[in-house]
């Protein structure tokens, strides 16, 4: 099967995705901090991917390891890249936010 690495991934980000992903495809990390491991999503079908996240680089790296014959793999992919931008613009919005906090 395929991988996928993103590049300009915080450790924010990160947990983010982790949150979203949980919430809103009921994906489950295993081990739940690690930085790899893997991920897996049993709705619509079962989806097995392993994650490496690498701080220092901020690139987080999918490989696909199960998926059913009759979702397609882009929809994988446009779906988990969908995610990390929805993070990447919460989390920037966050740190405008603090950043625009009156002292």
């Amino acid at each position: 099967m395929s991988d996928q690495v993103y590049h300009q991934v915080t450790a924010a980000i990160f947990d983010c995705i982790k949150q979203m992903s949980n919430k809103q495809h009921g994906t489950v990390y295993d081990p739940p901090n690690a930085n790899s491991g893997t991920a897996t999503t049993t709705d619509p079908g079962k989806i097995v991917l392993r994650f490496d996240f690498v701080p220092a680089d901020m690139t987080l790296s999918y490989t696909l390891v199960e998926k059913p014959w009759w979702i397609p793999e882009s929809a994988i992919w446009n779906g988990i890249g969908d995610t990390i931008n929805g993070c990447r613009g919460r989390v920037v919005a966050a740190h405008h936010t603090k950043l625009s906090a009156p002292a």
